[in-house]
């Protein structure tokens, strides 16, 4: 075999996937917030293959944006950077301790990261961490988190004017009494 030196390649490559630009995403982190975070493995239960399955293994966070009271849960994969898990502390979940371990908490929420309509997919997750001291911070940090949530839905809630529909409702009901009347 022969072999070639100091040949210059004449060969070009296009790209693949054309017309993307970079986005400039600083002023969105700015408005994040992240009170907690801790190393963790997550799990999805399987309904098909009835089994629980590796979601990601990454830090969970415990984020607030600065625009809204609320606080969620993220967590993205480790090498990918992939999304997979954004929930809303829900006040009404409950988080068990797993069965068989001391380190892991079983919970349901609605997660979002896979969502494209906003509408999220209403999940069964177990989230392991190293070991039994840091899952309890963890439940700790969560319970106190699920509290502030409740307490800013309440507000919330009296906030929202509920009292208009009933106004509605009532001048449609005396409008159909004077149409009847003429």
């Amino acid at each position: 075999m022969t072999e070639v030196r100091n040949a210059d390649s004449t060969a070009e490559f296009a790209p693949v996937v054309t017309g993307l630009e970079e986005v400039d995403n600083s002023e969105a982190l700015k408005k994040i917030k992240t009170v907690y975070e801790q190393r963790s493995l997550l799990y999805f239960f399987s309904k098909e293959k009835h089994n629980w399955i590796t979601r990601g293994k990454g830090n969970i966070r415990i984020q607030k944006h600065e625009d809204s009271q609320f606080y969620q849960m993220v967590l993205y994969e480790e090498k990918t950077l992939k999304l997979r898990l954004c929930a809303i502390i829900h006040p009404a979940n409950e988080m068990k301790a797993n069965e068989g371990s001391d380190r892991a908490w079983a919970f349901a929420c609605t997660d979002y990261s896979e969502s494209e309509d906003g509408k999220g997919n209403v999940q069964a997750c177990v989230i392991k961490f190293k070991n039994s001291e840091i899952a309890d911070k963890f439940k700790a940090e969560y319970e106190k988190y699920q509290k502030l949530n409740g307490e800013a839905a309440k507000a919330e809630g009296k906030t929202e004017p509920k009292k208009e529909e009933p106004k509605k409702e009532e001048a449609k009901k005396e409008e159909a009494k004077k149409e009847d009347k003429a």
